[in-house]
């Protein structure tokens, strides 16, 4: 082995990820940065590739593959949170007023003990649509921007909420015969 203080397979310490980090830390959060565009998130994935680096260090052989080998972990990491940052809301500034008064004529649902049994049943995307729209009062609008989606997709999980709240009604009343 080179010298840059990576211990025997048998012999690795948090002192050997400690020297890993000293050394390649800002060639890895530079590289984070580059891929993620954002300080606290760069600082985030720099972390936790150390921290992944810390579980298998074990694989690098020397001190040439160790970079290679981390900068890999690293980039890897980064395109997996690029890729789910697509399929997480984005975050909003302030929310948007609570809706006053629900009218009587409107479909909602007001037992927020019913929603809540209902929502068990339900899909995540669906139920985060459907509790802020009846449990919470919110519009259509307002939910689509609180969950960074389009006006229709929050109408097309509404709607699929109700066709399962109407699949259980159903349910409920054949048992009920």
């Amino acid at each position: 082995m080179k010298g840059a203080g990576l211990a025997p397979r048998e012999d690795v310490t948090a002192e050997t990820v400690a020297n890993l980090y000293r050394r390649y830390g800002p060639i890895i959060y530079a590289r984070c940065l580059q891929l993620l565009r954002d300080d606290a998130e760069a600082e985030d994935a720099t972390q936790e590739t150390f921290l992944r680096v810390h579980r298998h260090v074990q694989r690098v052989a020397d001190e040439e593959d160790a970079l290679r080998w981390i900068y890999r972990v690293a980039t890897n990491y980064c395109f997996n949170e690029l890729r789910n940052r697509k399929h997480r809301p984005a975050p909003v500034a302030e929310l948007p007023e609570r809706a006053a008064a629900v009218p009587a004529d409107d479909q909602r649902i007001a037992d927020r003990q019913v929603v809540l049994q209902l929502l068990e049943r339900m899909p995540t995307k669906v139920k985060t649509a459907a509790w802020l729209y009846h449990a919470d009062g919110f519009e259509q609008q307002e939910v689509a921007r609180i969950l960074g989606v389009s006006l229709r997709t929050v109408a097309s999980r509404l709607a699929l909420f109700s066709q399962k709240i109407e699949k259980l009604r159903a349910e409920a009343r054949a048992r009920a015969r």
